[in-house]
């Protein structure tokens, strides 16, 4: 059994991914941790659903109480439903990867994460949304191009990459953003009466550190052995722009041949 893994000094401590020892089953499976928080993200594809003309991928996130050491108590002994907070995490994963894959893909693929530990104070979900990049990568699904994620949060005027939930509750920024490592594809947040420029600054910086994991991603891959992804071939033209450009084109003048916006005259000073 071969254990791959990369590691790399990311924010107040190190971030790490790993392949090769759970889940061999599945068609990518990696552990991500960043201190004592672990997550293992799996990325399994079917066939083509027949007749399908849409991307069916299904992106599920869980948090069990085992993670954190703990069962259920009270008469339910099982957990249940997704939470509030994993249906938000689950789609803060698929947002990012979505986009990625081939227009003429069809191919059921699935995207399972979940804490297997978690030390209460480095939140899973990023991790998560790191693992699910990574797994795709390093399998042979045809993922696109490499993303990555990052939370920033800012204490004092200073930008803090990876914070914990103490630092959040003294913080007026909580940004999570993920991109490529030449564009910006998801931007989640929020913050407290921040300038336009500080959010810009902001999310330049988080931008530096996604192509830090985009890079940790692509050295896992070849650090396993495994070659550079080939391209998708050639998908052609898309019918459907001819077919909207003939229905509805003529319907959208273009700025060239808008009518001009009549001004109100204006009042002189009485």
């Amino acid at each position: 059994m071969q254990v791959f893994r990369v590691e790399r000094p990311f924010g107040a401590t190190n971030l790490s991914i790993e392949t090769g020892k759970l889940a061999k089953q599945a068609h990518g499976a990696v552990v991500v941790r960043y201190g004592d928080t672990i997550t293992l993200v799996t990325a399994v594809e079917g066939g083509a659903r027949e007749g399908g003309d849409f991307f069916p991928l299904v992106v599920d996130y869980r948090e069990k109480t085992y993670a954190a050491g703990k069962f259920p108590g009270g008469f339910i002994k099982r957990e249940g439903r997704p939470s509030t907070k994993e249906v938000l995490t689950s789609r803060l994963i698929d947002r990012p990867i979505r986009p990625l894959f081939p227009a003429n893909y069809f191919n059921e693929v699935q995207v399972m994460a979940g804490a297997i530990s978690a030390d209460r104070e480095n939140d899973p979900d990023i991790l998560s949304m790191i693992g699910s990049s990574a797994a795709l990568h390093i399998s042979e699904i045809p993922f696109l191009q490499v993303t990555g994620s990052v939370r920033l949060g800012r204490i004092k005027g200073e930008l803090i990459v990876m914070p914990t939930r103490s630092q959040l509750e003294e913080s007026d920024l909580d940004l999570i953003v993920s991109g490529t490592r030449k564009a910006i594809t998801m931007i989640e947040g929020f913050a407290r009466e921040m300038s336009e420029n500080d959010m810009l600054q902001s999310i330049l910086y988080a931008h530096q550190h996604v192509a830090v994991v985009c890079d940790m991603i692509e050295e896992l891959r070849r650090a396993k052995g495994l070659p550079d992804k080939a391209p998708p071939a050639d998908q052609g033209a898309n019918p459907l722009i001819e077919i909207f450009r003939k229905r509805f084109y003529d319907e959208f003048p273009s700025a060239s041949r808008r009518p001009a916006r009549p001004t109100a005259p204006r009042r002189s000073a009485s």
